[in-house]
């Protein structure tokens, strides 16, 4: 019986794939450590992630396939409402409230291609955004791609998921949307509607220009070891528009607490 294989356009060109009902992707020294992860999710009944179904001899990854849409840059209207801020936020607490119970699990010696980031409240996504998270009649309902899955606070998980989805950054970023004072109102409901308060709600700043120089650390490093997917985005310009942000955030920085703050 031939099998229906048609390639998902993703930040690895021709090397991810539907088969059927499932997906098919390349596997790495991680990757039995998030099946152990998305195992352990869907006992909890948190059916919002794909279910792993082995690794092939050829070193891939077998996963059921989740329904929906995913988006990438730049966003359409669709994906630019208050609506979708609301949805994914209430997505991302979902996942956090399941994932929180996984950290008592962690034996402190499993591989994960992004390091752990103190204090260690959460499994993190680490990729929060429209291209891993799955659509279905304009709401958030499924969460993809976990390589990047790593221990780490939630406000780790919280700042990138906004960059992503607000997007928040230098307006005259291609993948950028919106005036700074648009950022910072998204920004807010979607803090308001994770229930982020207190100290926690005043780091934001500080935790997503940390977590975008991690990104571009990561990338520079990925990319001087020879790994082609990482040099790619290098010369495609993503890392001069992560940098480009770090610099729209200092220089914001001031206005964003005091905007995300009010009542």
């Amino acid at each position: 019986m031939m099998e229906n294989k048609d390639e998902l356009v993703g930040g690895r060109v021709g090397k991810i794939h539907k088969v059927d009902e499932t997906v098919v992707r390349p596997a790495n020294v991680w990757t039995p450590n998030v099946h152990n992860f998305l195992e352990f999710l869907h006992s909890e009944g948190a059916n919002f992630v794909p279910k792993p179904l082995g690794i092939s001899e050829t070193n891939e990854e077998i996963l059921t396939f989740m329904p929906g849409e995913v988006y990438n840059y730049p966003l359409p209207d669709e994906l630019l409402s208050d609506n979708m801020i609301v949805s994914v936020a209430q997505l991302l607490l979902r996942f956090h409230k399941v994932s929180e119970k996984y950290v008592s699990h962690l034996k402190n010696t499993e591989q994960w291609m992004l390091p752990s980031i103190s204090p260690v409240e959460v499994m993190c996504h680490g990729d929060f955004a429209p291209y891993n998270v799955t659509i279905q009649n304009n709401k958030a309902i499924g969460i993809i791609d976990f390589d990047t899955l790593h221990p780490g606070s939630k406000m780790w998980d919280i700042s990138y998921g906004i960059y992503r989805w607000v997007p928040f950054g230098n307006p005259d970023s291609p993948d950028s949307s919106g005036t700074l004072e648009e950022q910072i109102r998204k920004s807010k409901l979607f803090l308001d509607t994770y229930g982020v308060e207190g100290s926690s709600r005043e780091s934001f700043v500080d935790v997503l220009i940390n977590r975008l120089q991690s990104l571009v650390d990561y990338m520079r490093s990925e990319a001087s070891k020879g790994n082609e997917d990482f040099q790619s985005h290098i010369d495609e310009g993503h890392l001069n528009l992560y940098l480009d942000d770090i610099k729209y955030l200092t220089t914001n920085k001031e206005e964003i607490i005091n905007g995300i703050q009010s009542i």
